[in-house]
């Protein structure tokens, strides 16, 4: 499933052309349905946190399939661009649900392998961000009813979720239980919202990179095929280091993979700050970027247990941070030239660095 929302989310950018020759829009209008997929997400990462019924507890992969399939039909057969609009962001709370939720069992529910786990669950949704844009590809010229297929591929897992619903109510039954504990609100407050600063930070640390390779290889001279390639090799460099990840995490503690990962991505981006070959190197720091996200959860489930919902909220301030700072980057780019970005990328990394030194400090205290 996490590949599949992988592909999905992979699919918009690519759509872009054919959904403004079908509804005779402009550019800016028709980067609205990625704010539509923002808003959405934003929603259905919120929703298990909101929504306390018991059919529901113990069947949210189930019901997120369902409106994944659902925003997907819709969309394609929107007849309008309001219209387009509506169903991806019913698809994308279905999206952010799975997000959470998938998340949330895989750190809770493996033990002293979850950081195994979860850099496995994540490297699937790389293979998917780089098998749906091949696949699109392979297809020719795809519209917006190639949806009716990805609503056909959400039923058809549908019941595959509802047995992971079963399998893993276990684990969350037990993560509800930690959630509810009781502690110093003030001080578990103040360390979640280090945890939810961090995960911005380094979120939009990718982003930005994953946003503005493509544009500082044609400033570097790249041609147009090159270019865009260098992105698909950021997104095979981050599969990479989530699978290296894998094999690592059991034989390292949290933080250290944390800070470890966050200093080496420092040191790719000043090496890109300082060098010609810009684009390889930002490429590179895919690497070192690829187990933040998992490990970041981990390090909040370690830290931060009777907090109530916490993935929800860090991942929340996740999806402001993909928003956030790849959009200050293109501003630094309008105002000093694209030969800025780097720089402006490693003062994200260098933010997220301090960040997690914070929460180094902060769990000393409360220890």
């Amino acid at each position: 499933m996490f590949a599949f929302l992988g592909a999905i989310q992979a699919l918009y950018g690519p759509l872009l052309p054919g959904l403004q020759r079908t509804f005779a829009i402009d550019t800016s209008t028709v980067g609205l349905i990625f704010s539509a997929h923002g808003l959405g997400a934003l929603l259905g990462i919120s929703v298990p946190s909101i929504v306390h019924t018991p059919l529901l507890a113990r069947r949210w992969l189930s019901a997120a399939s369902g409106l994944v399939a659902l925003g997907a039909g819709a969309l394609a057969l929107a007849p309008s661009w309001l219209t387009v609009l509506l169903a991806a962001f019913v698809l994308a709370v279905g999206f952010g649900i799975h997000v959470v939720r998938l998340n949330s069992v895989f750190v809770a529910g493996f033990g002293d392998r979850s950081m195994t786990m979860a850099q496995l669950l994540n490297a699937s949704f790389s293979i998917g961000s780089i098998i749906g844009p091949v696949a699109l590809g392979l297809a020719g010229a795809p519209s917006q009813a190639l949806f009716g297929a990805i609503a056909a591929c959400a039923l058809l897992l549908t019941p595959l979720c509802a047995l992971a619903d079963r399998a893993s109510r276990a684990a969350t039954t037990t993560l509800d239980a930690a959630e509810r504990l009781s502690g110093d609100w003030a001080r578990t407050g103040l360390l979640l919202c280090a945890f939810v600063v961090l995960m911005s930070l380094v979120v939009g640390t990718e982003n930005a990179i994953a946003g503005w390779t493509t544009t500082l290889a044609l400033a570097a001279g790249y041609t147009y095929t090159g270019a865009a390639n260098l992105t698909a090799v950021f997104f095979g460099c981050v599969f990479i280091g989530r699978l290296l990840a894998a094999g690592l995490a059991h034989r390292l503690r949290t933080s250290a993979v944390v800070i470890g990962a966050l200093v080496c991505v420092v040191a790719f981006l000043s090496v890109a700050v300082f060098s010609r070959g810009a684009p390889t190197v930002l490429d590179e720091t895919g690497l070192a970027l690829a187990p933040l996200f998992a490990a970041t959860l981990v390090w909040l489930g370690a830290s931060v247990p009777s907090m109530r919902h916490g993935n929800a909220v860090v991942i929340g301030g996740a999806l402001v941070g993909s928003a956030l700072f790849p959009a200050l980057v293109g501003r630094v780019i309008g105002s000093f030239g694209v030969a800025a970005a780097p720089p402006a990328i490693l003062g994200i990394a260098f933010a997220a660095l301090a960040a997690a030194a914070v929460i180094q400090v902060l769990r000393r205290k409360l220890a």
